[in-house]
């Protein structure tokens, strides 16, 4: 196995980056008061989003900065694991290397990819477990792993459809199902990639269910029951 290390310490970086370590900068600066600046829109009571609340707003998730940052560095980050679009790779198998290195390889990226998804889902906070569904990073993600046109595809309908889902679960339920269904179409990539996507998609419900706690989504302030983002 050939490990070109600048490269995987900075896929590992992007993806393992914790979000909540986001905070750090806001944390230690003092904040002033201001006039609220905010769009009029946010100010409507169908747009208020209270913390906990299961929901995903589009218009509110995407006003937040942090969101954009997950989906970048995510899609950055497992392009650079997977050497994807004739990039190279931070793994490779060495030359002349037979099938099973190969497969070897591969599940050491994907569990990087899976670890990656494990940090940004699940928080110990005061002794609290939770869980949240960090929708940006998925997606972010299934763009390195089932390419541009079955993610953009499946970015596109979800998001169309986002109001008539009642919770975080039900969201990244369909996402996954989408996903799968586009990259089946489209088979720009390998099903083992597609299936990966669909499957880390689904990750955050499944331990949610295990765990019987609710998914919930990032917030800007802190409750008992999830913390925030």
């Amino acid at each position: 196995m050939v490990i070109h290390w600048p490269l995987l310490l900075l896929g590992i970086l992007l993806l393992w980056f914790p979000r909540r370590w986001m905070r750090f900068g806001t944390v230690i600066k003092p904040r002033r008061r201001r006039r609220n600046t905010s769009p009029g829109w946010k100010s409507d009571p169908w747009n208020r989003q209270e913390p906990g609340d299961p929901r995903i707003n589009v218009r509110i998730e995407f006003t937040k900065p942090r969101n954009f940052i997950d989906f970048f560095r995510a899609g950055v980050g497992t392009l650079v694991v997977l050497g994807a679009y004739d990039l190279l790779p931070g793994l490779t198998v060495a030359a002349g290397a037979g099938a099973l290195a190969a497969r070897q390889l591969l599940v050491i990226k994907l569990l990087i990819l899976l670890v990656a998804v494990l940090i940004q889902t699940v928080r110990v906070e005061e002794r609290r477990l939770s869980f949240f569904a960090p929708v940006f990073f998925l997606t972010g993600l299934s763009i390195g792993l089932c390419g541009p046109w079955a993610a953009l595809f499946a970015l596109l309908l979800v998001w169309s459809v986002s109001p008539m889902f009642a919770n975080a679960q039900a969201f990244l339920v369909a996402y996954a199902l989408l996903l799968g269904g586009f990259g089946v179409m489209f088979r720009s990539v390998s099903l083992t990639y597609v299936g990966t996507a669909a499957g880390l998609c689904f990750l955050p419900v499944l331990l949610s269910l295990l765990t019987k706690r609710r998914l919930g989504v990032f917030t800007r302030k802190p409750v008992h029951m999830h913390g925030a983002s």
